[in-house]
């Protein structure tokens, strides 16, 4: 499974890296975010068959399919990777079996009614866990206007801030 994933991560990225400029521009500079970011996706899906461990996250259908119907696999998608981080193992969520669907269905024998909501990779990152960086909460959660933050939207003291969020 993890050897026909990877066919689906290599296309993935493929299609990103030509379609998204991280060959040109900003993606050619060495050491620019856009070609440290490409290096490292690049690495992931070169060696995402030979992932430690390999989940996927499967939804049983018991009524009709709707949009809605994976939100209920998410959060539980995401303590995983919350216990993962706690244990010193590192975790990516992706959507990469997308592509290779029903030949993964085929060979794990999955039912016609079961979802593949994601797959999850696991293990040891090669460096160490670095500080956590978050968007800042102004520029994500808004309250009665959009683009209009809450007075309770405050960041912890010693958050340290990525980007600047979505454009407003």
């Amino acid at each position: 499974a993890k050897s026909l994933i990877a066919v689906g991560a290599q296309k993935v990225w493929n299609y990103k890296r030509t379609n998204d400029g991280y060959d040109d521009g900003s993606g050619v500079a060495d050491n620019s975010p856009k070609a440290r970011m490409a290096r490292t996706m690049q690495q992931y899906v070169d060696n995402f068959a030979s992932v430690p461990v390999l989940v996927l996250a499967v939804l049983v259908r018991y009524r009709e399919p709707n949009p809605l119907e994976g939100a209920s696999v998410y959060p539980a998608c995401q303590n995983l990777l919350l216990a993962a981080r706690a244990l010193g193992y590192g975790g990516v969520i992706t959507g990469f079996h997308g592509f290779v669907e029903q030949e993964l269905r085929d060979l794990l024998q999955i039912p016609e009614n079961a979802l593949i909501a994601a797959s999850i990779s696991l293990g040891k990152p090669a460096g160490a866990h670095g500080p956590v960086r978050r968007v800042p909460m102004a520029g994500l959660v808004y309250g009665d206007v959009w683009g209009t933050s809450p007075d309770w939207a405050i960041d912890p003291p010693g958050t340290q801030f990525t980007a600047s969020g979505p454009p407003k």
